[in-house]
């Protein structure tokens, strides 16, 4: 079940041929690192030793069917914020969020029903849904929370009709807990802590605690008498009388508590921000710090914890821990690394890298278009970097703080091909040739090599000493260089001389530049998006949505921005026009790079790595029209069904993507993958064969950019 600080919600608060049919569109993108998503979690509930469901940021929902060995995606149909989360049994449940949302699923989360919470006043509307309790199928109550008001929501029916409690003058309220259907519980606090309660299912709500305590954060009952409420400063609230009174204990912590678990009677967890956690050992009458054991630096949202033992504990960038030895080791989701992205590049459709700066250094290298990526840092070029450019599949170099480095068997080896002595600082680097390439950085520093790096010839390129973020050429000749205060210059004599050009953001902190062809290019920048057609001669400040943006880039008339605040926008005519795209994250997001696949990667903090494929560019065949691409994802019931031993299957997806389809027993176990590959748009049928399979139950389940459905089927013997 949720629990969370409203302090923690403040702070997280001619490449298109004719055959092509397009609009602007929406695109779907999709998690590559970390795994199973990067943004921040916020509840977590188990419904049994296997089952669990996670939800978070931008309608995050997770499930796991194997206690949290992976995870998969759901998807409500929401883009909201989800604070809550609430399992009766493995498909019966509830989550809420902002804007007054809660859904339901009775099919284990495969699909959702938005189920109405009164709205009896003029901003009921907008109250964030902070905690769900349901007690049995039928009886549950919603906790609600806006701009200092609380509202207490009870329904006797399965949802199917609320009625609105009061909250006995507490109006900070985070977070529910029921003993059963009469006896409750409810905290939080702004100034100072506060805890209602109730005995005789909410329909008196009594202010039990108003104290001088931090505020609280989370609450839980070992029994009808013994509770524990905590919140911030480490501060941890101890009751024996049901709640009448309360103590603080022995707490040597200053670290905010989120959430609070017992595996025991005498051993219990506080989970918060930071590398450590709370353990009690003395059923919570003292409290010492414990380290995690992990690299991961995160605020750990809510925990919980399986009949059999096993914690989870949910958290910012999508972190996910767990311990199924009592708290004694701990692992967490898998992740390449977590450095900030800053820069990817592709050498062919299936090969590509992706360079971390910022935040320290690391090399990515992927085979499989980005599926999974793997780092080639060694001890010695741990640096951060900022820059790449490969001159073919085996070559290329690296750029980064006082170093630039070079393979040339495909990034299993790196060498230092130049190391500054004066702490330079190198941003970006490009090779036009095998044997040319120019590496650019602080204070208006270039490098040129004519060999292949293996001498390196420096030059100022401007006198005002201006930070050099991009380099870009056309070709071999003519190229150009983006900067702060608005720097933008231009050669036409392979980098012998460069001309100063007139910026229409005259201070700006120009980020990147991009040629497409040697009259049309883009530059990024904390003001906006600029463009040229004449060769850098003029150049014009694009419609682009308000705000800054880190990188652009271009393949024709088909283009992409990304921001540090995660906003990505895309345009089809070159420009003109701009879209933005729903939120995916709201991670930095500094890295971009256009595969001549028409996928597209965008990265940044944390090792975000993320990729699409833009909905416009679906490709029919001649003669088709729009009506014969699927208007949307289909899994349609197998047939025939009762079968044996084979059976058709039937699904449509509407858009190219990466297309899973599988079998699963009654347990869960996967029997078969049916289908696990790139799929264009359109209707596809497959044949399952359970001739090796018993007599039974089992079902498949189709998934795609987010789309899961799930059907049964019976085989008879």
């Amino acid at each position: 079940m949720k629990r969370i600080k409203l302090s923690i919600i403040a702070f997280v608060l001619s490449m298109i041929v004719s055959t092509v049919a397009y609009s602007q569109q929406a695109d779907n993108w999709r998690w590559l690192n970390p795994q199973p998503q990067g943004n921040s979690l916020f509840a977590v509930d188990f419904t049994n030793n296997a089952t669990g469901f996670s939800v978070g940021a931008f309608g995050t929902i997770l499930k796991t069917i194997n206690n949290g060995d992976s995870w998969t995606q759901f998807n409500a149909g929401t883009n909201n914020r989800l604070l809550g989360v609430n399992f009766i049994n493995s498909d019966l449940g509830y989550i809420g969020g902002f804007n007054q949302m809660l859904k339901r699923t009775t099919n284990g989360g495969f699909n959702w029903t938005d189920v109405p919470l009164p709205r009896e006043e003029p901003f009921d509307s907008v109250f964030s849904v902070m905690d769900i309790d349901f007690v049995n199928a039928n009886t549950g109550y919603v906790l609600g929370f806006f701009q200092l008001e609380s509202r207490i929501w009870k329904t006797t029916d399965g949802g199917s009709s609320f009625t609105t409690q009061t909250t006995a003058g507490a109006n900070y309220l985070n977070t529910l807990y029921f003993l059963d259907e009469n006896n409750g519980y409810a905290a939080g606090g702004a100034l100072g802590g506060e805890i209602i309660k109730t005995t005789n299912g909410g329909t008196d709500w009594l202010l039990v605690e108003s104290f001088n305590y931090p505020a609280l954060s989370d609450i839980k009952f070992l029994n009808a008498s013994t509770g524990f409420a905590a919140g911030d400063n480490g501060c941890v609230l101890m009751t024996t009388n049901a709640g009448i009174n309360w103590t603080q204990v022995g707490s040597p912590s200053n670290m905010d508590v989120s959430s609070i678990i017992f595996t025991d009677d005498n051993t219990g967890f506080g989970f918060g921000a930071g590398s450590v956690i709370l353990k009690t050992t003395n059923g919570g009458i003292n409290w010492t710090e414990e380290a995690l054991g992990l690299e991961n630096v995160r605020i750990y949202m809510d925990a919980d914890i399986t009949d059999n033992g096993t914690i989870h504990s949910v958290g910012t960038y999508g972190i996910i821990i767990r311990s199924s030895n009592a708290g004694k080791d701990w692992t967490s989701q898998s992740t390449v690394t977590e450095k900030t992205l800053a820069e990817i590049e592709f050498v062919n459709n299936s090969t590509g890298y992706a360079v971390c700066g910022y935040s320290g250094g690391d090399i990515l290298k992927t085979t499989d278009e980005g599926e999974t990526w793997v780092s080639q840092v060694g001890g010695a070029f741990t640096l951060p970097k900022y820059g790449i450019s490969f001159t073919d599949e085996q070559t290329g170099y690296i750029a980064g703080s006082i170093e630039v480095i070079k393979t040339t068997n495909g990034g299993t080896n790196w060498t230092a091909v130049y190391t500054s002595t004066t702490n330079e600082i190198f941003t970006d680097v490009v090779f036009t040739n095998a044997n040319t390439g120019y590496v650019v950085g602080a204070s208006s520093h270039m490098l040129k090599t004519i060999n292949a790096g293996v001498n390196w010839t420096p030059s100022m390129i401007s006198t005002s000493g201006s930070l050099v973020t991009g380099i870009d050429f056309v070709n071999e000749n003519v190229g150009y260089c983006s900067g702060d205060n608005g720097f933008i210059i231009k050669t036409t004599n392979a980098g012998a001389n460069w001309v100063q050009q007139t910026s229409p953001f005259a201070f700006a902190y120009l980020t990147s530049v991009s040629f497409t062809d040697e009259n049309n290019g883009y530059i990024s920048s904390g003001q906006g998006l600029l463009k040229t057609t004449n060769g850098g001669s003029n150049w014009t400040i694009m419609n682009a949505p308000s705000g800054g943006f880190y990188k652009v880039q271009f393949r024709n008339s088909f283009g992409y921005a990304v921001a540090s605040n995660g906003k990505i926008v895309k345009s089809t005519d070159a420009g003109a026009s701009w879209i933005v795209q729903p939120t995916v994250t709201d991670n930095g997001l500094y890295a971009l790079y256009f595969n001549s696949d028409n996928f597209v990667y965008a990265g940044g903090t944390l090792g975000t790595i993320i990729k699409t494929i833009p909905t416009e560019l679906i490709v029919t065949h001649a003669g088709n029209t729009v009506s014969e691409i699927p208007g949307s994802y289909t899994l349609l019931q197998n047939y025939p069904n009762p079968f044996n031993p084979s059976t058709k299957i039937s699904f449509a997806i509407p858009k190219v993507g990466k297309v899973s389809l599988k079998v699963f027993d009654i347990t869960g176990k996967v029997v078969d993958v049916l289908v696990n590959d790139l799929k264009n748009a359109g209707s596809y049928s497959v044949n399952f064969n359970g001739s090796n399979l018993s007599s039974g139950i089992y079902f498949y389940s189709l998934t795609a950019d987010g789309f899961i459905e799930t059907k049964k089927m019976i085989l008879i013997k």
